[in-house]
């Protein structure tokens, strides 16, 4: 239905961005060192929706996301819908919290539907895979 035009399909995801690495196991040789450069900085997050043709609508914050700023990135996007729009979303603590839960009703009466997928299989979350292409 989205690629005819009837609906507009987007998946949602977060990312962030840090100079301070989070390598949590890896492998090397015996007695080899592995050094990864770091520094102290201020986290940035990326909240994204993305439709299966790579339309982004996005919204960028210094350090880590909540509730309060997923909500605001789901207010501004309801503005720019102009038709019947289905989003993807993860299961994510922040997509489950008590405000976000409370704000699906009135998204929904602006046309707004929150998809959300089985317990977190990342291959069904399109925006997950995009990058990896």
């Amino acid at each position: 239905m989205h690629r005819q035009g009837y609906i507009d399909l987007y998946f949602a995801d977060a990312c962030h961005f840090s100079l301070t690495p989070s390598v949590s196991s890896a492998w090397q040789k015996k007695d080899e060192q592995i050094l990864v450069p770091s520094a102290k900085s201020i986290a940035l997050s990326l909240f994204g929706l993305m439709t299966l043709d790579c339309k982004l609508y996005s919204q960028t914050f210094q350090g880590t996301l909540n509730s309060e700023k997923i909500i605001s990135v789901f207010d501004q996007f309801t503005k720019t819908t102009v038709k019947q729009t289905i989003v993807i979303v993860d299961n994510a603590p922040v997509h489950h919290s008590k405000a976000f839960k409370a704000k699906i009703e009135q998204w929904r009466e602006q046309d707004v539907y929150i998809y959300f997928l089985p317990a977190y299989p990342p291959e069904l979350n399109k925006i997950e895979i995009f990058g990896d292409s």
